[in-house]
C-alpha cells in the first residue's frame, strides 16, 4: 500500500499546492478528479475552522492506495466544533456544502481526535477497470524522494 503525506502552512494558497500535489500523486488515474476534490475540501476545512487557519498553523495531508480506493485525511490543530455534514435549506448558501460534497464522493469518512487536534478522512472508491496495486501513486515516489517532500 503506497503511503506518503505532506505538511503545508495554514493559508489559502496552501490548499491550491494540496490540489496540485495530489494531482500529481495520482497523475490521470481514473477517478483522481474525486480525490483532488475531497483533499481540496478538506484542507479548505482545516485551515476556515480550526486553530491550522491561525498564524503559524498548519495542516498535514495524507495520501493512501489501496487495490480498490484511495483514503485521504487531513490532521488538523483542532477547533471549537466538530465537523459534520449540514444541511442547506437556502440554494444561494454556498457555506456547508463541502463535507456534503466529501460524503457524496466516499464511501466512508469520520472524523478522528478532539478540540485539540484532529484527523478528518475519506475513502474514494477507485472506478471499476481502474484496480492496481498502486492506484497510479506508487512511480510518482521518486520525484517526491527528490524534492524532499513525503
Amino acid at each position: 500500500m503506497p503511503y506518503y503525506s505532506v505538511t503545508f502552512p495554514g493559508s489559502r494558497e496552501s490548499v491550491h499546492e494540496a490540489r496540485a500535489w495530489t494531482q500529481h500523486m495520482l497523475g490521470e488515474a481514473q477517478g483522481a478528479d474525486d480525490v483532488v476534490l475531497v483533499a481540496s475540501e478538506l484542507a479548505t476545512n482545516a485551515i476556515r475552522h480550526t486553530a491550522s487557519g491561525l498564524p503559524g498553523g498548519t495542516f498535514t495531508l495524507h495520501l493512501a492506495a489501496f487495490t480498490n480506493r484511495w483514503r485521504v485525511r487531513v490532521d488538523d490543530a483542532g477547533g471549537p466544533s466538530e465537523p459534520r455534514v449540514q444541511t442547506v435549506d437556502d440554494d444561494e448558501d454556498e457555506a456547508g456544502r463541502g463535507l456534503v460534497m466529501v460524503a457524496s464522493l466516499s464511501s466512508a469518512w469520520g472524523v478522528l481526535g478532539d478540540s485539540h487536534a484532529r484527523g478528518v478522512w475519506a475513502e474514494i472508491p477507485v472506478p471499476p477497470g481502474n484496480v492496481t496495486d498502486d492506484c497510479g501513486i506508487g512511480a510518482r515516489a521518486v520525484v517526491l524522494a527528490e524534492t524532499g517532500r513525503k
